[in-house]
């Protein structure tokens, strides 16, 4: 079985139960699953929360939504605040998932953290890292943590 097939049934799979634990209806009811590529996302994201939760930061927040867009990950490193853009991919895309936020992606992440960052009155250091996962198959997940993606940007 590819790892894509694999990961897609684990994600419905998935997703059927916790459709389930909070709806409360039978399982009959559950054919409206995420598409593969959310399902994709959400398992990246889960993902990275761990490994940042493993790295020693804090999860404050997940996808934190505002006129702007949303924030996948907002998290404390020491004293500082991260919002973390992340990006899944299997394996064989055109682009690795680090390659696939571009300026429009990184300007509507800056607007998003200012807004939350005021709406908060914080007035501390803040930046907005990305974590790029890629899926292998045979092999679990490959994350790369790239800190601070907005650095030398204008």
């Amino acid at each position: 079985m590819s790892l894509e097939r694999a990961l897609k049934r684990s994600l419905q799979e998935r997703n059927k139960v916790s459709i389930q634990k909070s709806s409360g209806k039978d399982q009959a009811d559950h054919s409206k699953t995420l598409p593969l590529h959310l399902q994709t996302g959400k398992y990246g994201e889960e993902k990275a929360a761990d490994y940042l939760t493993h790295i020693g930061y804090r999860i404050i927040a997940k996808n934190v939504s505002c006129r702007h867009g949303e924030i996948d990950i907002i998290a404390n490193d020491g004293d500082e605040i991260v919002f973390v853009e992340v990006r899944t991919r299997s394996f064989g895309w055109l682009m690795p998932p680090e390659c696939t936020v571009g300026p429009e992606k990184i300007k509507k992440l800056k607007k998003a953290a200012r807004i939350w960052t005021e709406n908060r009155k914080y007035t501390g250091f803040w930046r907005i890292d990305l974590i790029a996962i890629t899926l292998k198959e045979g092999r679990g997940p490959s994350i790369e943590h790239i800190k601070n993606i907005t650095e030398g940007i204008l």
